[in-house]
């Protein structure tokens, strides 16, 4: 996101900061092992798939607004919730 709206310092992104979590990339990599490894029926894994898809969504919505298109935002956020 930085990189794509040249935003300097971190400024508009400062909810991807995590700094409790001092490797991003091994954090990420045990939570999905550790979420593998659940005994989840087929329901329970749709479900986390169909929230994961809303946050990505909705970080859409986000990155489209600190763009400079509220419309754009909301338009998509609208469309993606008709989907579900």
């Amino acid at each position: 996101a930085s990189r794509s709206l040249d935003l300097k310092n971190g400024e508009g992104t400062a909810f991807y900061t995590f700094d409790d979590i001092p490797n991003t990339y091994n954090y990420i990599t045990d939570w999905y092992t550790r979420l593998n490894a659940l005994d989840l029926t087929d329901s329970q894994k749709q479900e986390i798939v169909d929230e994961a898809n809303l946050v990505f969504d909705l970080n859409i919505g986000i990155l489209q607004e600190l763009d400079g298109s509220p419309l754009l935002a909301m338009w998509t956020l609208a469309v993606n919730t008709l989907k579900v």
